[in-house]
């Protein structure tokens, strides 16, 4: 943004920016990949969900099994068992990173696609040592649409797409498994017993996950919309503390910086200066030229203030043909000397308005943080001081405040 001119002898250039962080935090633009980020943030929120939510599930599960296994001595119960552990095991290895909100994009599909393997592996179980009529129960069509919900509150919709793909094609083939076993006194008095409801049945979660899929496509419409609103908000900003006609910063941001730049000079005793000018033979050129020319000037005027400063400096327009420029860390008046020639040397290149060379001087009022006032208010006021001092003493030349001669 400001061009950066430093040399290690020069002590207007010494010290560190500290005003870096903050200035940071004024920057009207939005981050590249802003949508993804809270796409992002959003999938992880999801994926930490699906995480709690699979505790509290696997804990439910293993009670069931616990039952099975021993109070109603069923080998599933067994088997069940050994299954619930491998999937307590791969959740027990994915804590940490989870807690540490990582990204962990296979994870979903791990998780996903091992929880429809386990169901439908139990459901097998279940119909080989229990009932062939498990695969068209009603608990198998509640626990799988779960799990389809936990992998699209992760906002994948390619997870969502195969994981319904995958869960059909689970469901059916089991169903063709234990077709031909179905008892047929018991099946045909069954309304899930068929062919036909076995259709019903993969079109409900067919349609099920397609349904699942306009989460993704919501969120995505909200964040655009919140990101528009966020954009016209930081838009909104920067019309309200930014010159128009200039970009520098106006009197708000100038004021708002000097507050955070003054509690930061006093806690590391840095010195900071403020540079008060008023150009000098500006009248003239807007009075014969007109206000074009004028704003041509004030344009390129601004242009090399920003060339002379450095990036923890701010430079100001409070209007008319009035900058102001806060000077960050300087070495006392020796520094804001230095910083007043060169802005001096800046401005009496001609500037050339239509075919006409012109010159643009300015006259310089220079306050000191600490050595003058400790507070915004007055440093402002003697740096305005000592600016009509060099007015009425010739123009185009700098002066120092003088905090005793100046009226408060």
């Amino acid at each position: 943004m400001m061009a950066s001119h430093k040399r290690k002898s020069d002590p207007f250039t010494q010290g560190s920016m500290a005003s870096d962080d903050w200035k940071s935090e004024l920057q009207d633009e939005l981050p590249r990949d802003i949508t993804a980020s809270l796409h992002q943030e959003e999938a992880l929120r999801g994926e930490r969900f699906a995480w709690f939510f699979h505790w509290a599930l696997y804990g439910l599960i293993v009670v069931f099994l616990l039952v099975v296994h021993f109070y109603q001595k069923s080998p599933v119960g067994t088997w069940g068992l050994g299954l619930i552990t491998i999937a307590l095991a791969l959740n027990g290895f994915v804590s940490r990173r989870i807690l540490e909100r990582r990204p962990t994009p296979w994870l979903r599909y791990v998780y996903t696609f091992s929880d429809l393997t386990f169901l439908t592996l139990y459901n097998a179980l279940d119909t080989y040592f229990n009932s062939t009529l498990s695969p068209v129960t009603t608990a198998t069509l509640l626990i799988y649409p779960i799990i389809l919900l936990l992998a699209a509150l992760q906002h994948d919709r390619r997870l969502i797409i195969l994981a319904t793909l995958y869960c059909v094609l689970a469901m059916n083939i089991l169903f063709t498994i234990a077709y031909p076993l179905f008892d047929p006194q018991i099946a045909p008095k069954l309304v899930c017993g068929n062919i036909e409801c076995q259709v019903y049945r993969s079109g409900y979660i067919m349609l099920f996950g397609g349904l699942l899929l306009t989460i993704p496509s919501t969120l995505n419409r909200l964040l655009g919309n919140q990101k528009k609103l966020l954009e016209q908000s930081l838009e909104h900003f920067s019309l309200a503390h930014h010159d128009a006609l200039t970009g520098l910063a106006n009197r708000r941001l100038f004021m708002k910086f000097l507050d955070k730049v003054l509690p930061l000079a006093r806690r590391h005793g840095h010195r900071f200066g403020i540079l008060y000018m008023d150009l000098d033979g500006f009248k003239a050129i807007n009075d014969s030229q007109g206000h074009d020319a004028g704003d041509q000037v004030l344009r390129e005027v601004a242009s090399r203030l920003l060339s002379v400063v450095r990036d923890s400096d701010l430079v100001a327009r409070f209007g008319g043909d009035e900058f102001v420029v806060i000077a960050q860390n300087l070495d006392g008046r020796e520094g804001a000397k230095i910083l007043s020639d060169r802005i001096h040397r800046a401005l009496h290149t001609p500037i050339d308005i239509e075919g006409r060379r012109w010159h643009v001087g300015a006259s310089i009022g220079i306050s000191l943080f600490p050595d003058d006032a400790k507070d915004g208010e007055h440093l402002l006021q003697y740096a305005d001081d000592a600016l009509y001092r060099v007015k009425h003493s010739g123009k185009d030349g700098s002066a120092f405040a003088d905090p005793g001669s100046s009226m408060d």
